[in-house]
């Protein structure tokens, strides 16, 4: 291996496994929220994808996983 590849840092990985796309219920289970949770993020539009049917919404998990990374709070050392 030459040495120029031993110190470069692997390209990170988005592993998303099964649909990317989740209706309210399923996403409220995918972040262990309630399901009001959701539909006020939806309301309030900081996520959401219109779908076909009537009154559907699906949620993309890379938004949730975004959403959780903003409102994380950090640690105090």
């Amino acid at each position: 291996m030459p040495i120029q590849n031993r110190f470069k840092k692997p390209a990170p990985v988005m592993a998303i496994s099964g649909p990317r796309l989740l209706s309210v219920k399923d996403a409220a289970t995918y972040l262990g929220a309630h399901l009001w949770a959701i539909r006020q993020m939806v309301r309030n539009r900081e996520t959401a994808l219109r779908s076909n049917w009537p009154k559907a919404y699906l949620i993309d998990k890379v938004d949730l996983d975004k959403f959780v990374e903003k409102n994380k709070i950090g640690l105090v050392a």
